[in-house]
């Protein structure tokens, strides 16, 4: 069993849907109805929220367990945010429509393996996203961890749910990878798990939109 298959249960604990982020995307996206793809969608409490407030949403993630508890949550609120288990690589010949909003959040884009397949991420969004339609990129901001040496994130606490969330950050120089480390505490069970992130730096996102054909690139920061 994958890490994300088994800290599913627990991760709309870890990873609250934030009003911040939910505003800003409607902002992004317009007053409804307009179409929303959310790739990475995790347990889907933005896609959820979103179709709440009168979007049409499409989710995918890559790991079955997530869909599967965004399905239930759907099921057991009656909504119908669309949903698919895939690769974000692949999407391109798995989705035929077009979106007014396409965003993929939570630091996922740099899951993928090297530059090369997240330019190709990118210009996928670009067809999904149509000839008016907006794409949201959320990433750690890896040239101040890199530049400062940063080791860790905050620790991530849910007291109500007896749950730590610790977030640490190796930067190997050498094959230019972050590895990162998490450690889940809860329910007397501890969680670990290792990653290698692409280090995706502010010159090379800004590059890879506008090469992709997206007009106009605009970046937020938020401290």
């Amino acid at each position: 069993m994958s890490f994300y298959q088994k800290i599913s249960k627990y991760y709309d604990y870890i990873f609250p849907t934030g009003k911040e982020q939910i505003d800003f995307l409607r902002e992004i996206a317009g007053e409804p109805p307009k179409s929303i793809l959310d790739i990475a969608c995790g347990t889907g409490g933005y896609s959820l929220e979103l179709e709440r407030q009168g979007y049409n949403v499409t989710a995918v993630d890559l790991d079955k367990e997530m869909i599967n508890r965004l399905e239930i949550k759907a099921k057991e609120n009656n909504q119908s945010v669309r949903f698919m288990q895939g690769n974000m690589l692949e999407l391109g010949n798995k989705i035929s429509d077009s979106f007014d909003l396409v965003f993929c959040i939570g630091n996922s884009i740099v899951h993928l393996e090297n530059l090369e397949q997240i330019r190709d991420f990118i210009k996928t969004t670009k067809q999904l996203t149509g000839k008016d339609g907006n794409l949201v990129l959320q990433i750690i901001n890896f040239d101040r961890i890199i530049l400062r040496d940063i080791k860790s994130l905050p620790t991530i606490e849910n007291k109500e749910m007896g749950l730590t969330f610790e977030r640490n950050y190796r930067y190997d120089k050498n094959c230019n990878r972050i590895y990162f480390n998490t450690c889940l505490s809860v329910d007397g069970e501890v969680y670990k798990n290792e990653i290698p992130l692409y280090p995706l730096r502010e010159d090379e996102l800004v590059e890879a939109v506008s090469e992709s054909g997206f007009k106009r690139v605009k970046l937020f920061f938020r401290f």
